[in-house]
Order: structure tokens, then sequence, then C-alpha cells
């Protein structure tokens, strides 16, 4: 041999050095590979599978006779060895020696007459040399055979496939998941298979591997609506939302009358947390499906999610939600009527009914008490009912429940009966005015510790460090949905740490009142005489006048109708009532069109001081603040600054349907004078009267 491996065939085994010329063979070296064949020949001229690749080899280099001699010598050693007779049938007959050819096929179907193969090769003989009628009798026997042998296969198929599912039923899975993957490998994708191992993953929460298979399995024109449906269940799973409505849509159009389609459009959006289109959906399908309890409770859950993450409080909105969550409980089972009924208290809670939104609280509570989202839930009822020592208690449950704050420190929360040395971290929480109503307690914090340390907004900094200078602030921007992290040498010094919200209760509970000290605010002197300066213009234009800032809504808050605050139509009316006054803008965020609407209105025009920065500038807000006769307010940032300072604040607030506006009450401080009225009044303007009435008679 001049082939390199000549060295190694002494070596070889002559089954080594066959499987070595095969592989060459494969790899289409086929001349290394001739020589390693007739190697072997030389050492076992009677070796039939080489005289069968060599015969093959023979043939397509177009040496059809030297490939007869091979077979025939084979044939000779192995007279009538089904496999050679086979390669010499199929040479003569590639060959145009179709007679002889058909005559050793029909030997062989002697033997073996259901061989598919030997009958394809017949049917083309017998065509070939004239004899049509055979042939066409060959190809029906053929087909026989083929049904016979499908027929077979699908019995053996259907009889795996019903012990598998019987499996399933006994909770063998480990066996049902071998049957149906025993299935897959003889016949191939096979739905029924596909479909059993895909609700097998589904089962095991292995929602991708399940999906793998329902695809597979899936077929525009043939797939039964269980593979659909899993399709696009399993893709919400995974989180694929987009494919999940697409698979949805296409079984809506497939099968137009099947509800399911609808509630899984609707998840969704509702698991994306999409809940203006989850609204929007489910709004379109209950009118097709009036009555379908799905539907009803996913369009009462998007109602309420929408109308509390978008704060959408309008009387319209409200009353909506609520129709849409009392329909749904209407229909709901035991446990969803229950979780309903937290959406519904919460909605009886904006609209003012506090007492009944308290009972169904309440009642949830008992039957879930270990729910911490419900039980800090309550905490809001019982603010609004004034039930201190429940609100305070319940309060504390928003730290479990991450919703005050995003926190979770593993050193013991500080309260008075700590040790006096301790070292204490003040968190903060919620928006920039609640840090600043929490800071009236810091006192209390500082007189009964050894050190302080204060997070707070960055803005609020240099007010904190004015108002205490002996407590160390650690300025945090925070953002929303994270945690807040707090410098490594700050909790490498701290004993104890305690959440600005709890300061209150504490005081509360100690003191029997929720601040410890009213106005704390300590204005820089030449921040307090710049914006003084611009007063006192405003007065020498506007003598004998009154100076009432004026803040209307939040500044997340669209210009829009909101039961907690005004639009510039009743802004315009409250500063009509004020013939001897002069407005101050503390409205911070763009409110550009909202002024120009309120002179419009009222031929009154609120100033803006040139150079203020409401948003950012807290120093600066709080000494034009501290300049005035008086601050008008939505509860905002404005209204806990107000306080802050110490100027006379008239704050309104949704209150109760019981409330009355026209009976102002003292709230934490004595210059803070809250005007509560009925959630759901629609006109405000009595109101904002009474509140100008009770500025002018002070």
């Amino acid at each position: 041999m001049n082939n390199p491996s000549q060295a190694n065939e002494s070596a070889m085994t002559l089954e080594q050095a066959f499987e070595h010329g095969v592989s060459l063979y494969q790899h289409q070296k086929k001349r290394e590979a001739r020589e390693v064949f007739e190697q072997i020949l030389s050492h076992a001229p009677d070796a039939l599978p080489v005289l069968q690749v060599l015969a093959v080899m023979d043939s397509e280099e177009g040496a059809w006779q030297e490939a007869l001699k091979k077979l025939d010598h084979a044939l000779t050693v192995e007279p009538g060895d089904a496999s050679i007779l086979f390669d010499k049938a199929t040479l003569l007959a590639q060959n145009g020696m179709n007679k002889d050819a058909l005559e050793i096929v029909d030997a062989l179907l002697g033997v073996a007459p259901d061989h598919q193969e030997l009958l394809a090769m017949r049917q083309q003989l017998t065509a070939a040399i004239g004899k049509l009628g055979e042939s066409r009798r060959t190809a029906k026997q053929m087909n026989q055979v083929a049904s016979q042998k499908n027929a077979a296969m699908d019995a053996e198929v259907l009889e795996t496939l019903s012990l598998a599912n019987q499996m399933v039923a006994s909770g063998n899975l480990d066996q049902a998941k071998q049957l149906f993957n025993a299935v897959i490998s003889v016949a191939g994708d096979n739905p029924s298979a596909l479909l059993g191992l895909a609700k097998l993953y589904m089962g095991e929460e292995n929602f991708g591997l399940a999906r793998q298979n329902l695809l597979r399995a899936f077929d525009e024109d043939t797939s039964e609506k269980e593979i659909v449906v899993l399709l696009s269940h399993s893709a919400i799973k995974i989180e694929d939302f987009k494919a999940a409505r697409d698979h949805a849509r296409f079984g809506l159009n497939a099968w137009p009358a099947e509800p399911l389609f609808c509630r899984l459009i609707v998840l969704s959006y509702e698991k994306e947390e999409n809940w203006l289109e989850a609204y929007r959906q489910a709004k379109t399908f209950i009118k097709q499906y009036p009555t379908d309890t799905d539907l009803l409770n996913r369009l009462a859950t998007a109602s309420f999610q929408l109308l509390r993450t978008r704060h959408n409080f309008t009387p319209a909105a409200i009353l909506e939600c609520q129709q849409h969550i009392q329909q749904a409980a209407g229909v709901a089972n035991e446990e969803n009527k229950l979780r309903l009924s937290t959406y519904l208290a919460e909605v009886l809670w904006y609209k003012g009914e506090a007492k009944a939104s308290k009972a169904l609280l309440e009642d949830y509570i008992s039957k879930y008490p270990d729910d911490v989202e419900a039980g800090f839930n309550v905490s809001f009822v019982y603010r609004t009912l004034g039930e201190w020592e429940n609100y305070y208690r319940a309060n504390e449950l928003g730290l479990t429940c991450h919703r005050r704050l995003r926190y979770s420190g593993n050193m013991p929360q500080w309260n008075l009966e700590r040790p006096k040395d301790d070292v204490v971290l003040v968190m903060p929480e919620q928006g920039v005015g609640d840090e600043i109503l929490y800071f009236h307690n810091l006192a209390m914090v500082l007189e009964n510790t050894q050190k302080v340390y204060v997070a707070c907004d960055p803005r609020l900094e240099s007010v904190l460090n004015r108002a205490y200078p002996e407590a160390i602030m650690v300025p945090i921007k925070r953002i929303e949905g994270e945690d807040i992290h707090i410098p490594e040498e700050v909790m490498n010094d701290i004993t104890s740490w305690v959440a600005g919200g709890s300061l209150a209760g504490i005081c509360f509970e100690k003191h029997g009142r929720h601040v410890y000290q009213s106005g704390y605010v300590n204005l820089p002197e030449d921040t307090k005489a710049h914006w003084q300066s611009k007063l006192t213009e405003v007065r020498h234009q506007h003598a004998e006048k009154k100076l009432i800032g004026i803040c209307w809504r939040s500044g997340l808050a669209a210009a829009t109708r909101n039961i907690h605050y005004l639009i510039a139509e009743e802004v315009a009316h409250l500063v009509k009532q004020f013939p001897d006054a002069v407005f101050i803008n503390l409205q911070y965020g763009d409110c550009s069109k909202e002024l120009n609407k309120i002179e419009k209105l009222s031929g009154i025009r609120v100033l803006q001081l040139e150079g203020l920065d409401l948003r950012d500038d807290f120093d600066g807000t709080a000494a034009v603040i501290k300049g005035l006769d008086a601050v008008i307010t939505a509860g905002t940032a404005v209204h806990r600054l107000t306080t802050a300072v110490g100027t006379p604040c008239h704050v309104f607030f949704a209150g109760t349907e019981e409330s009355d506006f026209n009976q102002p009450e003292s709230l934490y401080c004595d210059i803070e004078f809250g005007y509560f009225y009925p959630p759901m009044l629609e006109n405000k303007y009595p109101l904002l009267e009474s509140i100008a009435r009770h500025i002018q008679a002070s």
C-alpha cells in the first residue's frame, strides 16, 4: 500500500481495517479506501462485505462488469444471500438488464413477499419491460403492504400513548415520559406524544422545555385547540407576552367562539402589568361574553389597578371601578370574592366610605391574618378614621411588605427603649413631603441617642443641616422600585435604624401627639433676605393686601379633575374670594397653561417669583413661604414645608362622606388647618368659600 497508514495495517484486524476503509470512503477519500479494501482482499479473498463495497465502487466508476464479477464471486461463497442478490439485481437494473434483474427480484419476493424495496423495484422493472398490468398490480400490492404496515404502526403508537396516559393518571410520570419519547423516536413528531410530554413539563414548571415540544407539535392547519392554548400559556410563564398574545389571537381566529383565548390575551397584559391594555381588552371581550366569570374578574382587577397606578381618582372612574368589582364579585368563587373585597374596600375608602372599607378589610384579615399587604392597607383607613393606635400598629406592616421603603437592615430597629449610646440611622421613605413631615420628630431621636445619621433627599440636605446641625446628613438619591443603598462607612458605624415614618408612632405612644416639635426650619440669612426683599416689593405694589401662597395639585397629577386636587376653574373661583389678597404661585412643575387659564377666568394674576425653583430649591421656597401671611394647598410637599416653616397652612383633604369642610380641624401643628370634604364632592366651590372665610376671619 502507498497509503500513509500502511505501517499500521499489519497491526489492525481485518474488521478494523474494513471500518477504516469505510471511514475513508465516507470522507470522500475513495482512492485510499479502495487500496485498503483491496489489501483486505489480498488477505481474505472471500470477505463478503469487502466484495460488496468494491462492487459499489466499481459501479460508481462505470466498471459495472467488474462489479458484477465481484458480486458473482460473493454468491459462490454465500449462495442465496439476499443482500448480495439485491445488490446484483440493482446493478443489473441500472445497466438495462431488466429481465435478469426481475428474475432475481421475483425469487427474493418468494421469500419476502411484503418487502417494500423489492416491490418498488419490481414495479419499475415490469414497467420497463412493458408489463404494465403487472406493474400496476405490483403498485397496488405495495400500497396494501404500506397500509397494513402503517396500520400496525398506528395501532402500536395508540397502544403506547394509551399506556403513557395511564402512567400519567397513576402518577408514574417518569415512565409516562419514557413512553412518550419512545413514540416520538418511532413515529417522529407525533402531536399527541409531544403534547403529553409538554403537559408533563408544564407540571414540572419547566415551561421552556414544554414550549419546545408544543412548537414541534404545532401545525397551523391541523393543531388541536389544547396545543394552541398551552403555547399561549407557556409563553406567559416565560414572560414572552407578545408571543403569548400571537398564539391566543391565532386561536381566536381558528376558534372564534372560544372565550379561553380572550382570557389569555387579557392575562398576558395583566402579567405584563400593562393595566391600560388589560382593561381595554377585557372591556371589549366582555361585550361578547358578558357573563364570563374569568373575564369579569380580570376586568375588575385591571380597572382597580389602573385606578390605583395612574392615580385616576375622578368620581366617574371610581364609580366605574366599583361597579366592575361588584359585578365580578357577584359571580366569583369564595377565594376570588374575598380578594375582590380588598379591592372594593380600597375603592370605598377613595369614595369616603371609610367605615364600610374598614369592615371589609377587617373581615378579610380575620380570614387571612398572614396577608401583610392587607394588614398595611387597613392602616390608611384607620388614619382617615382617626384610630391612631390601630393606625400606627398597622403602619409598621408597610416595612414588612416593603411598601413603605425598600430596605432590609439586619440591625435592630430603634425605639425609646434602646440604649442611649445607640448610633442610629434614620431612613427616608415615600416622597419628599413625607420626609419633611417625619423630621418634626428628629429632635426626639437626637435627645435619646449618641449619634444620628439621617438619610434624606439631596434637596433637603442644606435645610436639615441647619435645622439639626448635630445630626449627620446622608443624601440619598432614591430610584423607584430599587433598594436604598447606604454608604458602607455609615453601615459600619450604626447600631440600630429606624424608618422616618415610624417616628410619629413612637412620639404618639410616648407623648400623645404626632410631632415632637412644630416648626423646625432655620433659614440661611442671605436666602431669607433675598426673598424677603422680593416679597417686600410685592407688598409695596399691593398695599394693605395679604400675601397668600397657593398650590392646588401634586406635581405627579395631571391638570385634570381629581378628587384630591383642584382644576384651573376651581382655583379661579378661590382667588376671586380674596379681593384683598395677592396670590403667590407655589405650584411646582409646569403649570403655565393653568396660570393663564386662572387669570383669564378670574381676572386675577397669580404671581410667579422670578428665579424661584419650586421643585428643587427648598431653601428658597421655604424662605418665600416664611414671608407669606398664609398658604392654601393640597396635601403636597408644599403643605409639609409650610408647616415646618411655621406659616399658617390651610390644606384641603378628601376625607369621609361625613366630613364637614365648614369646620376646619387642627392637625399636627397649631398653625395647620385641615378642611376635610366628602371625596365624591362634585362642586368644590362651597369648600373653597369656606377656606376663604376662615382665612379672612383670622
